[in-house]
């Protein structure tokens, strides 16, 4: 228990430092789009006090600097490209976001499942012990096992609707990220 509190919390500083990296390579790019001043991605990272790879690793904002640039440039078609480019980048981030959750749905979902198998033990231990307690207590209990239950079949049936809407979702994104490199090629093609 201490364990997994200890690795969610260095996980949530991961994010918030990653956040952090990310902000600031944005503010250095749209110090960039003001000053109409183009930068190298070397520059960028180095004015972001991030690390040198961080805009090889991360495409959204390497994206985001190409398409700054290629309108600093007045070039339509490199602005074109940067475009596009901008836009696969945000749905791969918007993919991964939807995974993430899926996966934590998923775990959701079995921890839901494993709470049900509980109380329906509980509510045959109660329909064993039948006739051993007070008639009053176990039906009190009883009562507590079932609200327990509902509550429980409550949530699995919201987390499978959940989860059944992250999948079409994340169908959806598929869908989107394959039709990206066709219209990137006729593009190009075009141009």
């Amino acid at each position: 228990m201490v364990l997994d509190a200890g690795r969610a919390a260095a996980a949530r500083r991961r994010r918030a430092d990653s956040e952090r990296c990310r902000q600031r390579v944005l503010d250095v790019l749209a110090t960039m789009r003001r000053s109409r001043t183009p930068l190298s991605d070397a520059e960028i990272t180095r004015r972001a006090e991030v690390n040198p790879q961080y805009l090889q690793r991360h495409r959204d904002p390497k994206a985001e600097a190409e398409a700054v640039r290629a309108h600093l440039a007045g070039d339509q078609p490199w602005a074109a490209a940067a475009a596009s480019a901008r836009k696969e980048a945000a749905l791969e981030v918007e993919n991964r976001m939807l995974l993430e959750q899926n996966t934590v749905l998923h775990r959701d979902l079995e921890e839901v499942r494993a709470q049900l198998r509980v109380l329906r033990v509980q509510e045959l231990g109660g329909r064993a012990r039948d006739g051993l307690g007070l008639p009053a207590a176990r039906d009190a209990e009883m009562a507590e096992v079932r609200r327990q239950r509902d509550a429980a079949l409550a949530t699995s049936r919201r987390a499978e609707t959940d989860l059944a809407a992250l999948r079409n979702v994340n169908q959806r994104l598929m869908v989107e990220n394959s039709k990206l490199p066709e219209a990137s090629a006729r593009h190009t093609s075009a141009g």
